[in-house]
This record gives C-alpha cells, sequence and structure tokens, in this order.
C-alpha cells in the first residue's frame, strides 16, 4: 500500500488538494497505524517518552498543514516522501503510545487535533487569497470545509469516547 501511495498514485493524488491533503496523509498516518496493530506487544511505557512522542506527532501534523509545506511537497516528490514516512511512522507511534498512556492525556491529545483541523478548515475555507500556490483557490476552500467536517466528526467521537469512559469509570 505504502508503494501505490507514495509512488504509483502519487501524482494523480498530489493534483488537487483535497486529494493530497484528505487522501494522502490519512492514508499515510492509517497505514502506520496498521502496522502498529502487526506489533501487538509493543508499547511506549514510560510516560515522558510518550508525552515526547505525542508531542513530535502533534509538531509532525502542524508541519504538514503549514502551506510552505504542501508547496514544497507538491512540487519536490524527494520532500513528499520524507511526508510520507513522517505521517507512517506518526500513525505508528501514536498507537504505541496510545496503548500505555492515561486515558486524560488521549483525550486532550484528541482535542488538540481537532482544535488543529477546525483552525485549520476554516482557514483555508475563509480566506480568498491562495495560501498555497499548488492549488486553486476552490479546491483550498473545499479542503478547507471537508477538514471542518471531519474535525466536527472527530470532536463528536471524542465526546462519546470521554462521557462513555466518564460512565464506566462512574459504575
Amino acid at each position: 500500500m505504502f508503494y501505490l501511495l507514495s509512488f504509483f498514485w502519487n501524482d494523480w493524488l498530489s493534483i488537487t488538494m483535497p486529494r493530497h491533503q484528505l487522501i494522502q496523509l490519512p492514508a499515510m498516518l492509517l497505514l502506520g497505524i496498521l502496522l502498529a496493530y502487526c506489533f501487538s506487544t509493543l508499547a511506549i511505557q514510560d510516560m515522558y517518552w510518550g508525552i515526547a512522542i505525542l508531542i513530535f506527532i502533534m509538531a509532525s501534523f502542524i508541519f504538514w498543514m503549514l502551506p510552505h509545506s504542501i508547496d514544497v511537497a507538491v512540487i519536490n516528490k524527494h520532500f513528499n516522501r520524507v511526508m510520507h514516512i513522517n505521517m507512517l511512522l506518526s500513525g505508528f507511534l501514536l498507537i504505541l503510545v496510545f496503548r500505555k498512556i492515561f486515558f486524560e492525556v488521549k483525550i486532550l491529545f484528541l482535542g488538540m487535533i481537532t482544535a488543529m483541523l477546525l483552525a485549520s478548515g476554516i482557514t483555508l475555507s475563509v480566506f480568498n487569497m491562495l495560501l498555497c500556490s499548488s492549488f486553486s483557490i476552490e479546491q483550498q476552500k473545499q479542503t478547507g470545509l471537508y477538514l471542518i467536517f471531519i474535525a466536527i466528526a472527530l470532536f463528536i467521537f471524542t465526546a462519546i469516547t470521554f462521557f462513555s469512559y466518564l460512565r464506566n469509570r462512574s459504575k
């Protein structure tokens, strides 16, 4: 799958911003998550390392949402492959951390990801100026709208997870 997404379908996925940001990036993250499930005994058990890795993952997400990073990734295939490997590694490490870290840290991390996606989505959909020169304003606005929908869905998932945890904890 990595080969298909990174090499075979890369040109097609990089033509539009929604494909690049909403299919290719999450697909690489999902591949890393699935890869981590193949190693079911691996886990980051130290809380400090877990938080440091979550900060690395968050910084990775933020970096790949910056307009300049998006442009360079679309223009330069080698930089795009760095993005793919980084997202794969982020997904892999995310599961290793989530296996042993406190529930409160998981919810906080999901909340921060939700806020970042919402802020990025609003920014992309509201601005009438081109933020990523590799794509059109219409693609930028479309990507922003989809990011808002994804953020709302992730917020609902996070809220349901949080309240079901509270409900199960009080029993």
